[in-house]
């Protein structure tokens, strides 16, 4: 007797019933994770089918199938429970129906692109795309595999993520990574890398921070223009072009704690400006009150007095959050310099060609490179200290 699987996971496209509805195209249901003993299908008893064009017009909501055993899997089992005839999760995960068999999955596997007929991502667990991330959608996960390539779009991987294909422009949203990253090739893009950066091909005029080392896989890889900051080296076959397109290299110095020191920095500033500002209106009070004292009124006095007595609280308030803030910064100083001092084999390794026009520090060592060099080059801080003392005793 055939029956028909009445689906209870999963996302059901269906257009807005009335125009007053807003549809969000971006969401998704997806990512809901289901648990060990959760009902996923239920089986009802039905006449044979008719093969109809409006059975056919929906596959998933009209699966129908000859035996219950038929669409058990073996992360799946069948249960009758008050009468009703249940596929049953086996195990906590993600469910799928793959050739007409529900599937609980340990990740989430979406065998498509990315795009208006998933919606967004935001999974707990790991992510499988059998396709690419298309422009305008966001995919949060804790490890992610992208089968396809990532264009404009907001990722954050939890873990590592692999991308088999390129990322590309993603400018508007930060690539946020805190494990590892493996990709093709990367351009014009922005990335935040916690661990490491693996590139098998080109990065091509992007901006990345990694907290370890960035390695092009190959010889022949090459990097061009952009800023690339790494916490330890960097590896790549090919640094800059012929025609000196600017590219900056920063290493040795962890990338997020500099940041993180610009942007203290930056609040200690601000409120400096501050004090200073609340400083000089006191001091205009005090004059005034001791210059015009035979001219102010009483009640301008009364108010210029509770003017001062309220910035003069704001003054020590102020002053405190001033103190914070700079040992906040002193401590982050004290941070990096750690950091430099035990991260002592930093340093650009290039396999092939180094061309004129980069810009390279690494710690506290900065220089820019005026000629081209080839085969094997090793810069560590001594040499570029070296070669920045010969360049000055060659202009003397």
């Amino acid at each position: 007797m055939p029956y028909r699987v009445i689906q209870l996971f999963g996302k059901d496209l269906q257009p807005a019933p009335d125009a007053d509805v807003v549809v969000d195209y971006y969401h998704s249901d997806l990512a809901t994770p289901v648990t060990c003993g959760q009902p996923l299908a239920r089986l009802e008893l039905t006449a044979p089918a008719t093969d109809t064009a409006a059975d056919r017009q929906d596959d998933r909501r009209n699966l129908i199938i000859n035996e219950p055993t038929e669409i058990v899997s073996a992360t799946v089992e069948l249960a009758d429970k008050k009468g009703e005839l249940l596929i049953i999760s086996r195990k906590d995960g993600f469910p799928a129906l793959v050739e007409q068999k529900i599937v609980v999955y340990d990740r989430l596997v979406i065998n498509s692109d990315i795009n208006f007929h998933t919606g967004n991502i935001d999974c707990p667990g790991d992510v499988l795309i059998n396709g690419s991330i298309m422009a305008g959608f966001k995919v949060k996960a804790a490890n992610l595999t992208v089968n396809g390539s990532i264009e404009n779009a907001e990722v954050v991987s939890r873990g590592d993520l692999i991308c088999s294909g390129g990322i590309v422009a993603c400018n508007d949203f930060p690539l946020s990574c805190s494990g590892n990253l493996w990709a093709k090739y990367i351009e014009n893009s922005s990335l935040e890398i916690k661990n490491n950066l693996f590139i098998s091909g080109s990065s091509l005029h992007s901006s990345i921070k990694v907290g370890g080392s960035i390695i092009l896989c190959h010889d022949s890889a090459i990097l061009v223009g952009g800023k690339c900051e790494a916490g330890h080296s960097l590896y790549s076959g090919v640094i800059g072009a012929k025609w000196a397109t600017p590219t900056e290299i920063i290493l040795g110095c962890e990338p997020f704690l500099a940041q993180k020191l610009k942007n203290h920095c930056q609040k200690l500033k601000k409120i400096a400006t501050e004090l200073e500002e609340l400083k000089d209106r006191i001091a205009q009070i005090n004059t005034y009150l001791q210059h015009e004292e035979g001219e102010t009124t009483s009640k301008e006095a009364h108010e210029l007095q509770k003017e001062r007595e309220l910035l003069e609280s704001k003054l020590s308030f102020t002053a405190q959050k001033h103190a914070s803030a700079r040992q906040e910064c002193k401590q982050l100083e004290q941070k990096i310099a750690e950091f430099k001092k035990n991260n002592r084999d930093a340093g650009l390794h290039v396999a092939n060609q180094l061309f004129s026009g980069v810009s390279l520090t690494i710690k506290d060592a900065s220089t820019r490179i005026e000629e081209e060099s080839t085969g094997v080059t090793v810069f560590d801080e001594n040499r570029i200290n070296r070669e920045i003392a010969d360049r000055d005793q060659k202009q003397r």
